[in-house]
């Protein structure tokens, strides 16, 4: 292979290479807004892709902590995670009503919020501290 060819083989898979990355980072751009300012789009999907199945802490915000299931995630197979959790730190689930699912310890009464984010993440909207 002569030098021409070399070069034209090379600037064809460094420009392939730069397309990939490049659609891979403007795909992220079309993703809605997360409700939280402190992590980026690019971050929280790291976070949930590197442990998936599990509920993991994203960020802390005016005094909520904001935690994600997926991805791939389905309101269900989140919501199961979430309740384990919660038992886990002595609370009971009482009921669940929409997107919010109610809990008591002793006492203490407490409502968590779940959303969708992307269609593949569920987020859960959680008082800060609790978990």
């Amino acid at each position: 292979m002569n030098m021409n060819k070399r070069a034209k083989v090379l600037f064809l898979l460094f420009f392939l290479g730069f397309c990939f990355i490049m659609i891979a980072y403007v795909s992220l751009i079309w993703y809605p807004a997360l409700p939280f300012d402190s992590k980026s789009k690019r971050e929280v999907t790291e976070l949930l892709g590197e442990n998936t199945g599990t509920i993991v802490k994203l960020t802390t915000e005016e005094n909520v902590d904001w935690y994600g299931y997926g991805p791939q995630a389905n309101q269900a197979s989140a919501a199961e995670a979430m309740k384990r959790a919660m038992t886990e730190k002595g609370w009971t689930f009482i009921e669940q009503e929409g997107a919010g699912y109610f809990f008591e310890r002793r006492k203490e009464k407490m409502i968590i919020t779940s959303q969708m984010w992307t269609g593949n993440y569920v987020l859960f909207r959680i008082p800060a501290g609790v978990l």
